[in-house]
């Protein structure tokens, strides 16, 4: 028995995907490469909606489980860089990178129209890493710029006497005080 029918790539199994081709690209145990490329043409088929990635439900996968998607997704284009889609990657990103540079920050979740749905950001690496990777896989300044961007927002917006805190709002950017 299932006890979740829903899917996504985002909280609750981002690591789960991610670990899989890391672990294929450290220890190079084909298994690893297997099971995430059937995943992943699952993800392409089902999950994927122009540059949004839904949840789904697992018998009904053209029904959506939820109408937000969440920050923990734009992890998804460097791990698509890492398996070769860089145009997948590309266009995943630059609807993250729009949302990020609207907000300072990725907020926790956010629907289709990139408004937020919920405002906190704990001020997380993954678009940052996505950056990176897809930086080096083209070249390409803007991603470079677009990583630049996301450092300098938490320098200023979420840098503390003691060292960075989270924000309660990207909106307002009022910070948490934890």
């Amino acid at each position: 028995i299932w006890l979740r029918t829903e899917s996504g790539v985002g909280a609750g199994i981002d690591s789960y995907y991610e670990y899989l081709l890391k672990s294929y690209v450290f220890l190079g145990d084909q298994a690893y490469l297997d099971v995430f490329n059937t995943h992943y043409a699952a993800i392409t088929c089902y999950l994927k909606r122009g540059p949004f990635l839904v949840d789904a439900h697992m018998h009904s996968p053209l029904v959506l489980a939820r109408k937000f998607m969440d920050a923990l997704q734009t992890f998804w284009p460097g791990l698509q860089v890492l398996k070769g889609d860089i145009d997948s990657a590309m266009e995943t990103f630059e609807m993250y990178d729009h949302l990020s540079s609207e907000h300072g920050f990725i907020p926790e979740s956010f629907p289709a129209d990139l408004k937020v749905n919920w405002a906190a950001s704990p001020i997380r690496p993954e678009l940052a890493e996505s950056a990176y990777f897809l930086y080096k896989a083209t070249g390409d300044p803007y991603y470079l710029q677009a990583g630049e961007r996301i450092v300098r927002s938490i320098q200023q917006h979420a840098r503390v006497e003691c060292g960075f805190a989270a924000l309660y709002d990207v909106r307002s950017r009022a910070r948490e005080d934890k």
